[in-house]
């Protein structure tokens, strides 16, 4: 195995899935991708609710939106920073990425542009029902990918 691929993002930072992802890599000699994906799609969802909540008047700024994204990617850097230095600490080859977009579609070009050989992603504690209605962003990468693909259920 040549590239692993940790995918993280502003609603999946599990320790648990970081640790696996260290660990195969230190175990098969292979460089650890971390990719963190400031999904411009969580601040969006929760604007819409809280402004048909009442609770924001009217559309939020442009620069609202920019200012989450930018804490957002604070969040991913200093993640990342953690995830090196362990990296690092058992000898793990590393490149880290951040990006922002929607998480399917960042996590698919990087795995084109990557060329990995396993993707390690959280999968976030939802209902049957949620995931039935809104579907699984982690279900569809799945189905889109050549390689294996592990899922940490947190």
């Amino acid at each position: 195995m040549d590239k692993i691929l940790l995918i993280l993002s502003t609603t999946r930072k599990s320790n648990k899935c970081v640790k696996e992802a260290v660990d195969i890599a230190s175990k098969g000699n292979a460089v650890l991708i971390i990719l963190f994906v400031v999904d411009y799609e969580v601040p969006q969802k929760i604007f819409d609710r809280l402004t048909e909540e009442g609770w924001i008047g009217g559309k939020p700024t442009e620069n609202l939106f920019n200012a989450v994204l930018d804490e957002y990617s604070v969040q991913g850097k200093d993640k990342i920073l953690e995830i090196e230095e362990m990296a690092k600490s058992k000898g793990v080859d590393y490149k880290s990425i951040v990006r922002r977009g929607k998480f399917l579609d960042v996590a698919l070009s990087v795995v084109e542009a990557e060329n990995v050989d396993l993707i390690i992603v959280t999968r976030r504690k939802r209902s049957g029902l949620s995931r039935y209605f809104f579907g699984s962003a982690v279900a569809e990468l799945k189905e889109k990918v050549t390689c294996e693909v592990r899922i940490i259920d947190e």
